[in-house]
């Protein structure tokens, strides 16, 4: 860990100090280092956790689920650091695309799109790395992710209804 939980790790005074607007990432669990609303009120700009309660919710959670799904798709030898970066490359245009603010810098766990955006480009990047153990096209993918995981959301809509 980068450090221990909070609250009271990172200073109201230290967030003060910095530059103009200033962002700040307390991402320890399960207590951030400082809590959002008093690095917002010491002037940050942007805030992010690892909290889902919390507005931007940085955590390894919003990448594993689609990095798990490129391997498993082409059946990848081995996870690469570049397949890791190609997934976060995907966060990072979903976000664009649909619009950052400092409220909102990235994609929240229930925008799961992002999930089979992640997992086509890691299952790519395997497939160009020669990692991948079965070969597909890029509409084979997005179709084979897509399917797998509106079937999951449609059965854990059936087990919540019950």
């Amino acid at each position: 860990a980068a450090s221990r939980p909070g609250p009271g790790v990172i200073k109201k005074e230290w967030v003060r100090r910095m530059a103009d607007n200033p962002v700040v990432f307390a991402c320890a669990n399960p207590t951030p280092e400082i809590w959002p609303g008093e690095a917002k009120e010491a002037g940050a700009k942007v805030v992010a956790t690892g909290r889902s309660d919390f507005p931007n919710q940085v955590n390894n959670s919003l990448v594993f689920p689609g990095v798990f799904r490129g391997v498993l798709d082409v059946r990848a030898r081995t996870i690469t650091d570049e397949m890791c970066l190609a997934a976060a490359r995907e966060i990072a245009s979903f976000a664009e695309a649909r619009g950052i603010s400092p409220e909102n810098i990235v994609p929240r766990m229930d925008e799961w799109l992002v999930y089979a955006k992640e997992a086509v480009a890691c299952a790519q990047k395997a497939m160009e790395q020669d990692v991948a153990r079965l070969k597909l096209t890029r509409n084979e993918l997005e179709d084979r992710t897509l399917s797998i995981i509106k079937s999951s959301r449609d059965i854990i809509n059936l087990l919540a209804k019950k």
